[in-house]
């Protein structure tokens, strides 16, 4: 993605406020997903992302 391991740490993490429309752009084509859905509200782990079911 050609930034720093830290910048996406922070990102993964929330823990950096000034995270960029362009990283999370890119982050979501890394990952091959919409940037909502990146951006979106947290989904629990063991829980299936679309439906909340657990499995």
């Amino acid at each position: 993605m050609g930034v720093p391991k830290t910048t996406i740490t922070n990102f993964v993490y929330g823990s950096h406020p000034s995270t960029t429309h362009g990283l999370a752009a890119k982050a979501a084509r890394a990952a091959g997903v919409p940037v909502d859905r990146l951006l979106g509200r947290p989904v629990v782990a063991d829980r299936c992302a679309h439906c909340g079911r657990g499995g």
